[in-house]
């Protein structure tokens, strides 16, 4: 009788900000931590452009911000919820296609209500997402595509649907 054996995991590869491909094997991600990707609409059709990372359990976390004079609404948002979380953050909203950066109190808007219906769907406190946005800036952000994609997004993270190498590209 032949025993069948499970095949090694293929290795994720990404870029580092060189640009360099990086390949991180899935046994070396780290534990207690979900990844989802999905296609919201802010680029075009069927491209990725909405990720989400999600920690089974609140995850300590330190953030590094620019020093600039002028910081995004997510930026502003994020520095926010680090003071009142004390830290412990269960999940990371990251949107590509537009920067939410120079759209006045809109912007602000967007990022917390991206932040509000994550929380909803990951039963835990706005203060506890942090929203990540980059892209064209100066364009007001179409936070309905968003908070339109994040239950099925965060449903997907949290079920493993969806995996680490989506979420980098």
């Amino acid at each position: 009788m032949k025993t069948a054996t499970a095949a090694a995991p293929a290795p994720v590869t990404s870029l580092d900000p060189m640009n360099v491909p990086v390949s991180i094997s899935a046994s070396a991600l780290p534990k207690g931590f979900r990844f989802g990707s999905a296609a919201c609409g802010l680029r075009r059709k069927n491209r990725l452009d909405l990720g989400m990372i999600v920690a089974e359990n609140s995850a300590s976390v330190a953030g590094v911000f620019t020093s600039n004079l002028v910081k995004a609404a997510p930026v502003l948002l994020c520095q926010d919820h680090l003071k009142k979380s004390a830290a412990r953050i269960r999940a990371l909203v990251v949107n590509s296609g537009n920067a939410n950066c120079a759209n006045g109190p809109g912007g602000m808007r967007a990022s917390k209500a991206t932040a509000k219906v994550a929380a909803r769907a990951l039963k835990c406190s706005p203060e506890q997402i942090l929203v990540c946005s980059t892209g064209v800036i100066g364009v007001p952000l179409p936070v309905d595509k968003i908070v339109a994609a994040l239950p099925e997004l965060a449903h997907n993270a949290v079920s493993s649907a969806s995996s680490y190498e989506e979420f980098t590209h």
